[in-house]
């Protein structure tokens, strides 16, 4: 999920980290020896600053809430909170797939504001990390380690669910918990969005459906705007905002100066380095320097708090504080800032440690509210394995005790009337209408919700009818959107409301009419041609997309038409670039698959891999992300140790690393074990970075990654990158000791001994007969070895080289694995052998020459004796 994650996600070739093993900056204060001590809910809040006079409310604490990471209120105004009762409960992280988890429902009965009874909704749950509400008593979960979403339903109101179907079968999904999706936000269009995955997904008659989309990517919640724009974070890459320009559903768009200067450096008040990175992540004074653990995200869309109206919320559990970033559009594209980056301070920051703010969300009273995970370790065990900087640390300030509490806050401001709690499960579909005129988006989405769920066709003029009141623009967006998921799509309504005065609205109706070009409606593609050229720049930019996610055939002419109007606009540059991209990646795709199909598959399977996840922290152009100064991961870009030495490459990424690579150190923290993840997913998105970002190699199967990962298959401890070096990539010495021989003639001057000498130079080994199908060489070690790489060199042998070469492994000299069958072999031949234990190769010819011998200048064997 990134439960937060001071950290980063790699996948390839040799992360890094700055994993220093002294803490940091010991001796910034003596105070800061001693181990951290949980505090009350009361004695906690004291410890909180906030900006312009808001304010925090305890509304439920522990042991009503124990180990909450994400909720959700319903039509009723009740609140789901998902509770990972096994996540972390000690350094190890023992036991943390024990489907012990749960959900609960909490309600404020009394009317007064705080949550004071709660039923387990739920129990019995692996680490629920996704809730959707649906009506009275019905929920959507998914759980750890799984791609299907489970209705759960209580139908004689006890408030504890008793009923669980699977709605969508998506396959088991493996994984570093903090690297699975999580969301499953309801957005406007009706879809219900989630991160990681290329997928949105909707609510159908009692299942759920799935549909692919461009992109897909970010880590722990997402938010929406009014408009349903997706604001995704990563806590790996360090980014706290990112594909907000436009909705995902169209692919990436990303315009340069998105955030303002400095948007992502932090400035909490703790001093305790529990960070994961290590010290290129601190102050010379101990706290966190940039984003580490952005996640749970949220925009304010409700009208109690004129100041902070479409403002982002963003919490940062590792520095114990809750970013809020002002959210302007202009000219066709968004600028995050932070208005207090001259202060140097947050929204929200505590002096406690133990604050670890994981959610955020709008409540149907108005208000904010924050979930606090309060808890000593908020980093997943791939992170806090012994001999990591973060293990140091968790065990000098006793970080690992402090386990099963919890918050729940109302962020708010004095003297502000909050909004009674709803009773849309009462309500008749008419009643629900009215909502959708609420200044509250909590309330208008919400309503929306339910009025699709029922599928009531009564209240269609009623929305019509709300749909063209142009004194209600918001409620005008949700009239239309809640048409269009009753399965109303009136064409002379949209028709109509591309005119409307309100720019929302217009780009609204522009987006549903993507339906009826589909429909192949001529007369709407011809309209959308006439509005590319509008002086509206979102109504030409919004154009464009459509077009192009719907590929119709003026797509270009729209683009041409829309960048004639507006010459040099950065959102429709930055769009124009996306497109181009999408095509190409798709033209991409598709000469891939009509050449080598197996590389085909693995190249779009590790793609997607790799965008969804690696991207974070490599960054989408595999150049490691961060500034250039500071990358978080290693650069892909023509890398020798990406297409080098193949042993060192899966071992790295099953295993995990950690410590600088040849001196260089990165932000991001450490490369934690992806083997969880299934073998066939490691051998793609590692083929994925060998054969792009300037690379070209051979393809890593499933077989290979299963047969390297035998070897080392108890090591619970994480890689240096000189281990693997040590292990791996060294040429074993001690040739002399070696025994080679062949089952066939050589040349008394041109004998084993040459095969083996070290020198490159004449005489060389050669046959005395012609080289034959199953002529075989042998070497028999003087001990055991790992082998990752076999090297033939025939070079300057002409013809006589084996073209067609097996290598085997074997232990005794008698029973024989077959590592290798090259057809295509070369006169220098690098044989990749997956740094497999054994005492005796064997490489055998197997094919007939054409009157040829077998001529070779040198052999060696890379990697390490046991």
């Amino acid at each position: 999920m990134s439960l937060i994650k001071k950290g980063m996600f790699v996948y390839a070739s040799l992360m890094l980290l700055s994993s220093i093993n002294v803490l940091a900056n010991d001796d910034y204060d003596p105070a800061l020896h001693k181990e951290v001590e949980p505090l009350s809910p009361e004695q906690s809040l004291k410890t909180m600053v906030l900006q312009d006079g808001y304010e925090m409310q305890i509304v439920a604490a522990e042991p009503l809430i124990e180990e909450p990471v994400l909720f959700t209120f319903d039509g009723n105004g009740r609140i789901y909170i998902a509770e990972m009762l096994t996540y972390m409960q000690d350094a190890e992280g023992t036991g943390k797939f024990n489907k012990s988890s749960r959900i609960k429902r909490l309600e404020d009965k009394d009317g007064d504001g705080l949550f004071e009874t709660y039923t387990i909704f739920a129990d019995g749950l692996l680490l629920p990390r996704m809730i959707t509400t649906l009506d009275d008593g019905r929920i959507l979960v998914r759980e750890t380690n799984t791609l299907d979403i489970i209705e759960l339903a209580d139908t004689d109101g006890d408030g504890v669910s008793d009923t669980r179907k699977t709605v969508y079968l998506g396959g088991e999904r493996g994984g570093n918990l903090e690297h699975q999706p999580s969301g499953l936000m309801y957005n406007i269009d009706n879809w219900m969005y989630v991160t990681y995955t290329d997928k949105r997904y909707k609510y159908v008659d009692g299942k759920v459906q799935a549909q692919s989309i461009a992109y897909g990517s970010g880590q722990w919640g997402l938010a929406q705007d009014n408009v349903g724009r997706t604001f995704y974070s990563t806590a790996g890459g360090q980014n706290p905002a990112f594909t907000f320009q436009a909705p995902s559903v169209y692919s990436q768009v990303y315009v340069e100066g998105e955030q303002a200067e400095g948007f992502r450096e932090v400035f909490p008040l703790d001093h305790t380095p529990d960070v994961q990175g290590g010290l290129p992540l601190l102050r010379e004074d101990n706290t966190l320097n940039h984003f580490t653990g952005g996640g749970g995200q949220s925009i304010y869309l409700a009208d109690k708090f004129a100041d902070m109206y479409g403002d982002y919320i963003i919490p940062e559990p590792v520095g114990n504080l809750v970013r809020r970033a002002k959210v302007t559009r202009e000219d066709g594209y968004t600028v995050l800032s932070h208005p207090y980056q001259n202060k140097r301070s947050e929204f929200i920051a505590s002096t406690d440690a133990n604050f670890r703010p994981v959610w955020s969300g709008m409540a149907p009273d108005g208000s904010i509210f924050l979930l606090d995970m309060y808890r000593g370790i908020i980093q997943e065990g791939n992170w806090t394995q012994k001999g990591s900087y973060l293990r140091g640390v968790i065990d000098k300030y006793g970080f690992d005790k402090i386990i099963g509490r919890g918050r729940l806050y109302r962020i708010t401001k004095p003297g502000i009337e909050l909004t009674d709690s709803p009773q849309m499960f009462n309500e008749t579909p008419a009643e629900l209408v009215k909502h959708l005129t609420n200044k509250n988006h909590w309330w208008r989405l919400e309503a929306q919700k339910l009025l699709v769920l029922k599928s009531d066709l009564s209240v269609v003029p009623a929305l019509k009818q709300l749909a063209l009141d142009a004194r209600y623009p918001q409620a005008q967006i949700h009239a239309l959107w809640t048409l269009e998921g009753l399965g109303i799509l009136d064409k002379s309504l949209l028709l109509k409301l591309i005119d409307s005065g309100s720019t929302d609205v217009r780009i609204t109706a522009l987006r549903i009419s993507e339906q009826l070009i589909i429909s192949d409606n001529k007369d709407i593609s011809q309209l959308w041609l006439k509005l590319a050229s509008d002086k509206d720049i979102e109504v030409a930019q919004q154009v464009v997309l459509s077009a192009y996610y719907v590929m119709s055939e003026n797509h270009l002419a729209i683009l041409q038409a829309a960048k004639q109007t507006h010459p040099n606009k950065k959102g429709l540059i930055a769009i124009e670039n996306s497109m181009i991209n999408l095509i190409a990646m798709n033209e991409k795709r598709r000469k891939l698959a009509a050449g080598n199909a197996d590389l085909a598959k693995a190249m779009i399977a590790g793609e997607k891999a790799f965008k969804g996840l690696c991207s974070t922290c490599h960054g989408v152009d595999g150049k490691g992300g961060g500034s250039k100064n500071t990358p978080i991961a290693p650069s892909f870009y023509s890398n020798p140790r990406v297409v080098g030495n193949t042993a060192q490459l899966i071992n790295l990424v099953i295993g995990g690393m950690q410590g600088p690579i040849e001196g260089q150190t990165f932000a991001g923290g450490m490369m934690p074990s992806i083997a969880s993840n299934g073998d066939q997913y490691v051998a793609d998105v590692l083929t994925y970075i060998r054969n792009e970002f300037g690379n070209q190699a051979s393809i890593i199967s499933k077989d290979d990654v299963t047969l390297a990962k035998q070897t080392f298959k108890d090591r619970s401890s994480l890689w240096s990158h000189e281990q693997l070096t040590s292990l791996f990539a060294n040429p074993l010495p001690e040739k002399n000791a070696w025994k080679v021989t062949t089952n066939f003639k050589v040349k008394a001057k041109n004998g084993v001994k040459n095969l083996i000498d070290g020198k490159y130079s004449w005489p060389k080994f050669s046959g005395a007969e012609q080289r034959d199908k199953g002529h075989a060489i042998t070497i028999e070690l003087h001990r055991p070895a790992f082998v990752s790489q076999v090297i033939v060199d025939s070079k300057g042998m002409n013809d006589n080289y084996s073209r067609n070469i097996k290598i085997e492994f074997s232990m005794d000299g008698q029973t024989w694995t077959s590592i290798i069958n090259n057809p295509a072999a070369s006169d220098v031949e690098i044989s990749e052998t997956l740094g497999l234990k054994t005492q005796f190769v064997r490489i055998t010819n197997q094919i007939e020459s054409a009157g040829q011998n077998w001529g070779i200048s040198e052999l060696d064997l890379i990697g390490s004796y046991l």
